[in-house]
């Protein structure tokens, strides 16, 4: 099998491995899951920013789906993981949720380097 199309397969399987999840969240978020409220509560953040933030993951993962848009989801995460870190060290979180977020961003960093290859 030829490198670029080994390098086209993986990248397909990181893109799903980043969107399915985030799709999910995203639901969520805009479904008013218990769960989510009571994060967002915890952050201190309003049910309606949570919604708002459940509408921008679902586009910002999308957008990674069409070569066209796949470049403006990276800045949409990079806004959305950079509040996500503040937000965790702010009310001093556990360590856990605080590092979920520079996990999602090395994932996104990596699809970054794979996009700009290919």
């Amino acid at each position: 099998m030829e490198t670029k199309t080994i390098i086209t397969v993986i990248y397909w399987l990181l893109v799903a491995a980043f969107i399915i999840p985030v799709y999910l969240h995203g639901i969520q978020k805009i479904i008013l899951q218990k769960d989510k409220i009571d994060l967002f509560t915890k952050l201190g953040y309003s049910v309606n920013f949570m919604r708002f933030i459940g509408i921008i993951e679902i586009i910002g993962a999308s957008l990674l789906l069409f070569p066209q848009t796949r470049l403006y989801s990276i800045p949409i995460y990079a806004i959305l993981l950079t509040g996500a870190i503040y937000s965790h060290l702010r009310i001093k979180d556990v360590v856990k949720d605080t590092i979920a977020p520079f996990i999602v961003g090395a994932h996104l960093a990596v699809l970054l380097t794979l996009t700009l290859w290919m």
